[in-house]
């Protein structure tokens, strides 16, 4: 069975390391999990972010990395010292051999409170986002990640090209850029790999449905296909059929 290494915040609403773990559900790939935060939110807002000592889940990072991992997925980074340390694991794993990184650019809660300031922004930008990574921001993540309006991408499919180009440009191998905030039917995702021709899939919006950590179970996800040795475009049609499926599935019960 392939592991994967899962980064990411804890969250008693059901996004975060508890979203990731049912990504894992039903595809042979065991998950690593380690904390980089303690949160206490739900829809209403953040109560509190509780970042864990960079150091000390970076430690933890490393010991449980040493069973061999074919992925990370890397959700809440709270802080730029946070970021940094991501950076250094990444840099670190890929001196052992190819290792896919999946970034789940955690800006801010669905409830609208920021997990990352301006200056956290420009050194993910600056830093991690440049290591090579496939990045999967919803519309906002990417509008803010890329300097532009988020209203140019909710309802102009060109605009989005070109912020993933931009994204890509700065460093990042690929970038899927999921559509599920715009205003289209069926929500359309964008899959832009760097150098290569956009490609996009389509899932039919659903009415009713509402799924805390839906972004952190794409990520996780993919990373999981990836790392069973899937090529990205099959393996970012699976992830977002996965998130449709559990999503249709609350709107049913």
């Amino acid at each position: 069975m392939q592991r994967i290494l899962v980064l990411a915040g804890r969250d008693p609403s059901g996004a975060g390391l508890d979203a990731d773990r049912d990504a894992l559900t039903g595809i042979a790939v065991e998950g690593l999990f380690v904390a980089t935060a303690e949160t206490d939110q739900d829809d209403a807002g953040v109560r509190s972010i509780g970042a864990r000592d960079p150091d000390t889940w970076l430690a933890e990072a490393r010991l449980a990395a040493r069973s061999g991992v074919r992925a990370v997925k890397f959700g809440l980074l709270p802080g730029s010292d946070a970021i940094e340390n991501a950076a250094r694991l990444v840099v670190e794993l890929r001196q052992t051999g190819h290792v896919h990184v999946v970034l789940d650019p955690v800006i801010a809660a669905s409830s609208g409170a920021r997990f990352l300031d301006a200056l956290d922004v420009e050194v993910l930008r600056g830093s991690l986002l440049g290591l090579d990574v496939i990045v999967t921001p919803n519309l906002s993540e990417a509008a803010e990640l890329a300097r532009v309006p988020v209203r140019e991408l909710e309802t102009n499919l060109a605009a989005r090209i070109d912020v993933a180009r931009l994204l890509t440009g700065l460093g990042a191998a690929a970038v899927v850029l999921k559509g599920g905030h715009g205003h289209e039917d069926p929500v359309r995702d964008l899959l832009l790999e760097a150098g290569r021709a956009p490609v996009w899939f389509g899932h039919r919006r659903t009415p009713g449905g509402k799924l805390r950590g839906s972004g952190c179970r794409f990520a996780t996800r993919l990373a999981a296909e990836l790392a069973l040795g899937r090529p990205l475009t099959a393996a970012a049609r699976s992830a977002g059929e996965f998130v449709a499926a559990r999503i249709a599935g609350i709107a049913r019960s």
